[in-house]
């Protein structure tokens, strides 16, 4: 035990991570070997994320980069061709907008684009028609996309998980790596917010450390997602506030 340092006049509200009633509480079923923290370890009374393999982290997976043709031109304008041909390449198609002596296509507009897990941006690629030309080829300009983070899987509650490990350490709110986890998907739970919270408003998560942050529903709050809790005791930033998330199944 560390020596004292301070008097409090009065007890803690509540301490985050805790639950805070004895109303119904509500935690995530996890698969079969259970929840681990990830190798980073995990903050306790903070937002954890599945990260696919039953480990769990306070930030979502990487994020998965999509992309589409955004734009062409024509490389070479082969023969053969007439207008409205449809000229198919990997990763959409084309349609023959312009051509000139002997079908020599000019140029072409963007028909449709199919998502891809690679840059499809290249000189010269391919096609195919519907029609009787030949030999048409195009410059391909691809546009990349980020999927946007997912709603955490649940909130890190405190049950003992946390060990404290480094010398002379005398609390720690963190669970090692590898350890076994609990995440909570309804109830009522202490946690603290970084900005003044007041009844009723929505519980957004920190995807860089599954902290907390309050707004309206429904806003848009940069770095942070939201989530299903919401404020049921507000309070400043800082303080001890109860967040309540549903306890019937979605």
């Amino acid at each position: 035990m560390p020596f004292q340092s301070e008097v409090n006049y009065n007890w803690t509200a509540g301490f985050p991570g805790r639950w805070a009633s004895q109303n119904p509480r509500r935690t995530v079923v996890p698969g079969p070997n259970g929840f681990r923290a990830g190798a980073s370890g995990l903050a306790i009374a903070a937002f954890g994320w599945d990260q696919g393999d039953g480990t769990v982290l306070n930030a979502p997976p990487s994020d998965a980069t999509t992309y589409t043709v955004t734009a062409l031109a024509v490389d070479a304008g082969g023969t053969g061709y007439a207008v409205g041909d449809t000229a198919a390449f990997a990763g959409g198609k084309a349609t023959v907008s312009t051509i000139g002596t002997g079908g020599v296509v000019t140029a072409v507009t963007l028909q449709s684009a199919t998502a891809q897990s690679t840059d499809p941006t290249a000189n010269g690629v391919a096609t195919t028609t519907n029609g009787s030309g030949s030999g048409l080829t195009l410059n391909v300009t691809g546009t990349g996309s980020v999927t946007a983070a997912g709603a955490p899987t649940g909130f890190v509650y405190a049950d003992q998980q946390g060990l404290t490990t480094r010398y002379l350490q005398e609390s720690t709110m963190m669970i090692p790596a590898g350890f076994m986890a609990q995440l909570a998907e309804g109830g009522d739970i202490w946690a603290t917010s970084s900005t003044i919270s007041t009844n009723g408003q929505s519980v957004f998560a920190s995807t860089t450390d599954g902290s907390i942050s309050t707004a309206a529903a429904g806003a848009t709050v940069d770095g942070y997602v939201e989530t299903a809790w919401k404020v049921s005791q507000g309070n400043a930033a800082g303080s001890p506030i109860i967040i309540t998330g549903p306890v019937a199944a979605a």
